[in-house]
This record gives structure tokens, C-alpha cells and sequence, in this order.
């Protein structure tokens, strides 16, 4: 249902926060007027086709996409508040980009996006982002993929030849290799398939780990001192932990160490949705508790 409605407030931008960019681009020189509504458009098609596919890729869109067009109504809102005008059409605009961007980001939308990539009897769930990451490196890594890929056209596009060059030989090759570090995210997966749950990860593992079914003991909420190995990399919400049958052999993704097998008798993840996690699971016959 939530994807409905972020497809439904995507929809809608041209006419909610388009008047307010079109007054920001009105005086400039004609072919930065041009070009800005050239990539406005642009982008706005783009995830408008996106948000239909709901794949792991096009999650990684809309999380990019999504987020910069607020990015452009406040600074279209900057540039229009010398003259102390505060409207209807600015306060739309806000709202509008900020609901956009805030239902990329939920639980329910995520899941619709990367679950549309399963396969047969198969339903995945996104993992809540690590600890480390979520304040600051993935804010850098967006900025450097949105700013990366912008700034230099748009100093070519008012002639500042020298620094528009400068900012496109270093902004596209920086956005180039951060794409696919936010798009890491996009790929941490709990995954329940007929043979049992995998772990897909690799930012925490080597290689998607698969825990049959008949391993499992029980699956439930983690208590806050369980010794169980913690894959959830310190990410916030509830974490669920799985008790396993017999010690499993996983190898954990450390860099800088060689391979090295690890035997554990449970572990903790921290989906975005717990809850539904739980379900899913008391659906296909685990035992919960």
C-alpha cells in the first residue's frame, strides 16, 4: 500500500513542487533555464518508471532520486527567500519533496522494492543499515553521488568553463564508484526460501549463508545480553536472534583477515520489519519464541 502512495506523491511533483522550481530557474541565462528543466524531467520519469519495477536496483534509485529532488526545492527555496515571499506553492513544494523522500525510506517500501526480485517460492526482507553507517557515511556517499553528478553540467550550462570542467572530471568518476557503495545496502537481505533462511549480507559475510530449516530451533526477538554471533552490525530496532540445532560455519567479511571459518550456535539480524519477519516465519512452520 505505502508504495501506492509514494508512486502517487511521485506522481504528482510537476504539479506540486514543479511551479516552485520553474520560478527558481525563471532569469537565468537560457540554457541553464534549459537544462535544469531538462534534468527535472529527466529524473522524474526515471523513478516514476522505476518505482513500477520494484527490483533491489530500482530501490537504490529512489533512494537517490527521491531524497534529491527535496535537495532542489530547498535550494530553490534559498534562492527565492531574498525577497521574503513565503507562499502556498513553497510550502507545497516542501511538503511534497519531504513526503517523497521520506517514504524511499520506509520499512514497507523497501521491502516492496527488494522483494520484487524474488524468485518462485521465495520472500525477502531489507535489513536495517549498520550502526556505523547510518549517521554520516551514507549522507556523505548520497552527497557525493547527487553533487558528483550535477554540479559540473550545471557550471558548464552557465559557462563557467574552467570550473564546470573541473567539477565534471572529478564529480562523475567520485559518483561513478559511490554508486555502488549505497547500492551495498540495497543488497542486505533476510531471505526465506523453501530449503530454509538465508542471510544476505555481505557487508557482514563472505557469501549469502543458508540455515535449513530443520537447524533452526527457534526465531524470536534477541535479548539484549544473548552471546549469539551478531550480524546485525549495530543496527537500530528490534534484532532478531535464530537459535540453531548445531554449531554452523559461517566466514564473516572482515578486511584485512584471510578466511577463517567460524562456528556459531545461533545469530542475530535486525530487519526493517520484525514483526513481519516473525509472521512469515510462524507462516512457514518455524517455532517462535
Amino acid at each position: 500500500m505505502e508504495l501506492w502512495i509514494f508512486r502517487a506523491v511521485w506522481l504528482v511533483l510537476p504539479f506540486t513542487a514543479g511551479p516552485l522550481l520553474s520560478r527558481a530557474l525563471e532569469g537565468s541565462d537560457r540554457a541553464l533555464e534549459l537544462g535544469g528543466t531538462i534534468a527535472l524531467w529527466v529524473g522524474w520519469a526515471a523513478l516514476l518508471i522505476a518505482s513500477m519495477v520494484p527490483r533491489t536496483e530500482t530501490l537504490t534509485a529512489a533512494r537517490i532520486v527521491a531524497p534529491a529532488s527535496l535537495a532542489a526545492v530547498i535550494v530553490a527555496v534559498i534562492s527565492l527567500l531574498s525577497d521574503g515571499t513565503v507562499d502556498a506553492v513553497l510550502i507545497l513544494a516542501i511538503v511534497s519533496t519531504a513526503a517523497a523522500a521520506m517514504l524511499a525510506f520506509r520499512p514497507q517500501v523497501s521491502d516492496a522494492f527488494v522483494d520484487g526480485s524474488s524468485y518462485g517460492d521465495e520472500r525477502r526482507f531489507l535489513l536495517s543499515t549498520p550502526g556505523a553507517s547510518l549517521l554520516g557515511p551514507v549522507q556523505l556517499v548520497w552527497a557525493v553521488i547527487v553533487f558528483g553528478a550535477t554540479v559540473g553540467p550545471f557550471l558548464l550550462l552557465a559557462e563557467r568553463w574552467i570550473s564546470g570542467g573541473i567539477a565534471l572530471v572529478v564529480g562523475w568518476p567520485l559518483a561513478f564508484l559511490a554508486v555502488p557503495v549505497l547500492h551495498r545496502l540495497s543488497f542486505r537481505w533476510l531471505v526465506f526460501v523453501p530449503a530454509g533462511m538465508v542471510v544476505h549480507d555481505k557487508t557482514a559475510l563472505r557469501e549469502p549463508q543458508l540455515f535449513r530449516k530443520e537447524s533452526i530451533t527457534a526465531l524470536g526477538p534477541a535479548p539484549v545480553d544473548t552471546t549469539y554471533e551478531d550480524l546485525s552490525l549495530g543496527a537500530p530496532g528490534l534484532a532478531l536472534r535464530a537459535e540453531l540445532v548445531e554449531p554452523s560455519k559461517i566466514v564473516r567479511n572482515e578486511r584485512g583477515k584471510d578466511v577463517e571459518l567460524t562456528d556459531i550456535g545461533g545469530f542475530v539480524v535486525s530487519p526493517n520489519r520484525p514483526g513481519k519477519v516473525i509472521a512469515e516465519a510462524k507462516e512457514r512452520g518455524y517455532v517462535i519464541g
